[in-house]
């Protein structure tokens, strides 16, 4: 298997994804491929912020997973899929290739299995939580941004609690106002698979297709609240 496709849907010109959960715990796999990817969750007001020109609905449309995250939202991408079913139409489909070295793994698990039903809320802690277990199990590394430093820390420390073979490599609080450069010489440094950006940050996830070349062959994950979450202080 060289590619892993990823169905989804088409609504008002943005694309919403809809993958199995097996497909999110390959991905970080698949894109260990020198570049750098960024996941996307989307709630109703965001997707109709995203009618709206500018630097969101630009990010929102290069990024390489559109998730719905929003139980209402997930209902209409619902409907689309099962009338695009009923007229005969297919999924679009978003091809994923798989990085050399992680072809054979990645085949071991097959094709995906059909999901039961198309009305799902992807919840970003369970997004991420099967993305971790992946990289855990091939020593991965993360380099986390958000909160403030005591949430920051407790964050951490239960991550390494939760995944001891994941490799925290670096973190900064969310305000980093004036440090910037320091963040992000320390994010070329640690060259980190997955980079986690939460609280505190002013640009919230619009920091990332303005910053991401910093770093290569990282994914690009932004939830407002996860610092604060993976810390215990937050909703799940």
């Amino acid at each position: 298997m060289d590619t892993i496709e990823i169905k989804g849907v088409e609504i008002k010109g943005l694309r919403l994804d809809l993958p199995s959960e097996q497909q999110l715990s390959t991905l970080p796999l698949a894109w260990d491929d020198d570049a750098n990817h960024q996941i996307c969750f989307l709630d109703t007001p965001g997707f109709f912020a995203a009618k709206r020109p500018g630097g969101y609905a630009s990010m929102l449309k290069s990024a390489d997973l559109v998730l719905s995250k929003s139980p209402r939202l997930s209902a209409r991408v619902a409907r689309v899929a099962s009338a695009c079913a009923a007229s005969g139409k297919s999924l679009s489909l978003r091809c994923v290739n798989i990085a050399s070295r992680h072809k054979e793994y990645v085949s071991f698990f097959g094709q995906p299995e059909e999901s039961k039903t198309l009305n799902i809320v992807y919840k970003p802690l369970s997004v991420l939580s099967s993305m971790l277990s992946t990289l855990e199990e091939h020593k991965g590394s993360l380099f986390l941004i958000g909160g403030r430093e005591a949430c920051l820390a407790r964050a951490e420390a239960n991550l390494r609690a939760t995944f001891p073979a994941l490799r925290i490599v670096g973190r900064s609080q969310g305000d980093f106002y004036g440090k910037e450069a320091l963040v992000l010489r320390a994010l070329q440094k640690a060259s980190p698979d997955l980079v986690l950006l939460g609280s505190k940050v002013k640009e919230r996830e619009l920091w990332i297709p303005r910053t991401m070349r910093f770093t290569k062959s990282a994914i690009f994950f932004y939830e407002s609240s996860i610092i604060e979450t993976l810390a215990g202080l937050g909703k799940k």
